[in-house]
């Protein structure tokens, strides 16, 4: 008789991508709302649907964004050499109509993968990624890395005017089959 392989996740949930499994986790472990597991697993425009969740437009607020030498953590994400020159970006995007904020997130762009073009877009900033790529009529996916649950951060508190927990997700846009940006963002989890 052949034993079954070893397996950390129950049988439903075998065939079913990691992250997606993490949210499931998550969602049994810290009673997540329905809407917490479609902000962490969506794959698409995340300005698009905090404005459906909303009901309202939605601005993009930059906090800081610099070329710097990319780090480790996001040239690893990016499959570039760590130091390759890199846009990071540090954002809000709030509503428009009070302007609470409803989520936080940090991204890495290898400058050595931006058309001209492309790239006067993003440095002007105050322009989100997703609006970016739909005026450059380019085709991407969004391949999300990870999810998780951090009950507090001081920082967080201050830049999302609400106290944790909040929810994170890391993703990196894809385009002709290489990361163009990687993307790691946060909301509270009372959003």
């Amino acid at each position: 008789m052949m034993k079954k392989p070893k397996t950390f996740l129950p049988e439903a949930q075998r065939h079913v991508d990691v992250p997606t499994a993490k949210i499931w986790s998550l969602s049994s472990s810290h009673g997540l709302l329905p809407i917490h597991r479609i902000l962490l697993g969506h794959d698409g425009s995340m300005t698009n649907l905090l404005e459906l969740i909303s009901c309202c437009e939605v601005t993009l607020r930059t906090i800081q964004q610099s070329v710097i030498p990319c780090p480790r953590e996001a040239a690893d994400l990016l499959a570039i050499d760590v130091g390759e020159p890199a846009n990071e970006r540090d954002i809000t995007i709030v509503r428009s109509s009070d302007g609470s904020p409803l989520l936080y997130a940090r991204s890495y762009t290898p400058l050595s993968r931006l058309k001209p073009a492309f790239k006067a877009d993003l440095m002007r900033a105050d322009i989100p990624i997703g609006k970016i790529m739909q005026k450059h009529r380019i085709e991407a996916r969004r391949e999300i890395l990870d999810v998780g649950y951090l009950s507090s951060d001081r920082h967080l508190g201050e830049l999302l005017a609400r106290p944790g927990p909040y929810l994170w997700r890391t993703y990196n846009i894809i385009t002709k089959g290489k990361p163009l940006i990687t993307v790691k963002e946060y909301f509270p989890a009372s959003l």
